[in-house]
C-alpha cells in the first residue's frame, strides 16, 4: 500500500546564484533524475532562477545545456555607458523570452519561486506568480555588472544579496529538499584586474546568507570544482555541467546520504 505524502511534493530543489557556475545546476539535475529524484518544485535565485525557470518549463538539463552552448554571454548583454550598471540586460531578456514556452509562472509545468532584492526598501522579495521573464531578469541582475530591473516603480537586483540559496521558502512543501550551492568560498590563488575584485567582493558579501538556508535542506550539493570558473565563463558550459553531475553523483552515493534518502522514501 502506498502512503500519501503529508506534504505537497516528494522532491524539491533550491538552486543558488553563481553566474556561469550555475550551469553546474544542470549536471546536478541530470544526476538527480538518473537516481530517481526528479524535482517537482523549485526555488532559485539569479543563475538558479534562470536554470530553475527553464527546467520548470519542461526543458531537459541537456536541452538547457545546449541553449547555453549556442548563446554566448555577450549575446545576453551589451556594454552600455555606465549609469546603474556596466551592461544592459535587454538582449538577455529577449533571448530568454524566446526560449521559454511559458510566459507566466502559472504556465510552467511545475511550481517555481524566485527571489530578488528590492533596492529602494532594501528587502528580499519572492515571486511565484504573474509575468515570468521580467522576474527572472530582476533576480539575475548582479549589482554593478548588470543594470537593475525596474518594475511597477520599484528597482530590483540580484536576490542573492539577501538570500543566495532560497530553501526555507519551499521547505514545508517537500519530503526531500536538495540544495545546490555553486559558490563555496575558498582561498583564491590570485585576483587580477577590476572584474576579479568586483566578483570576489560580491561573493564574500553574499556568503553568509546561505548558512541557514543550507540547514533547511536534507542534502546540500556543492560542486567545489566550479570555483575555478568566472561569473561569465559561458564558453565552458559542458565542463561546468560535468562538474555538477560528478559532484551530485558522489554525494548521492555516499552511504550516509543513501541511508537518509531511503529512510524518507520508505514513508512514501
Amino acid at each position: 500500500m502506498t502512503i500519501e505524502s503529508p506534504r505537497k511534493f516528494r522532491v524539491g530543489i533550491s538552486l543558488s546564484g553563481g553566474g556561469a557556475k550555475g550551469i553546474a545546476h544542470l549536471g546536478v539535475l541530470q544526476a538527480l533524475e538518473e537516481c530517481g529524484f526528479k524535482p517537482q518544485v523549485i526555488a532559485g535565485v539569479s543563475a538558479g532562477a534562470i536554470i530553475g525557470a527553464l527546467y520548470a518549463d519542461g526543458k531537459t538539463p541537456q536541452e538547457i545545456c545546449q541553449f547555453f552552448k549556442d548563446s554566448s554571454f555577450f549575446k545576453f548583454v551589451k556594454i552600455v555607458v555606465p549609469k546603474k550598471g556596466v551592461m544592459s540586460t535587454e538582449r538577455f531578456y529577449n533571448l530568454l523570452d524566446g526560449f521559454l514556452t511559458a510566459k507566466t509562472f502559472e504556465e510552467l509545468q511545475m511550481p517555481l519561486t524566485i527571489n530578488a532584492t528590492e533596492l529602494i526598501e532594501g528587502k528580499n522579495v519572492y515571486f511565484n506568480s504573474g509575468s515570468l521573464v521580467d522576474k527572472i531578469v530582476a533576480s539575475s541582475s548582479v549589482p554593478i555588472f548588470l543594470t537593475p530591473k525596474e518594475m511597477e516603480g520599484k528597482v530590483y537586483v540580484d536576490g542573492g544579496i539577501f538570500c543566495n540559496m532560497p530553501a526555507k521558502v519551499i521547505r514545508q512543501d517537500c519530503d526531500i529538499l536538495f540544495g545546490v550551492h555553486v559558490n563555496p568560498i575558498v582561498t583564491e590563488g590570485s585576483i587580477d584586474g577590476m572584474m576579479d575584485v568586483m566578483e570576489r567582493v560580491y561573493h564574500l558579501a553574499i556568503q553568509s546568507s546561505t548558512v541557514s538556508e543550507k540547514r533547511a535542506c536534507d542534502v546540500v550539493i556543492e560542486p567545489v570544482e566550479a570555483r575555478n570558473y568566472g561569473m561569465f565563463d559561458i564558453s565552458k558550459t559542458q565542463e561546468i555541467f560535468d562538474i555538477g553531475y560528478r559532484a551530485a553523483m558522489v554525494k548521492l552515493h555516499q552511504p550516509d546520504i543513501q541511508k537518509k534518502l531511503e529512510q524518507i522514501k520508505a514513508q512514501w
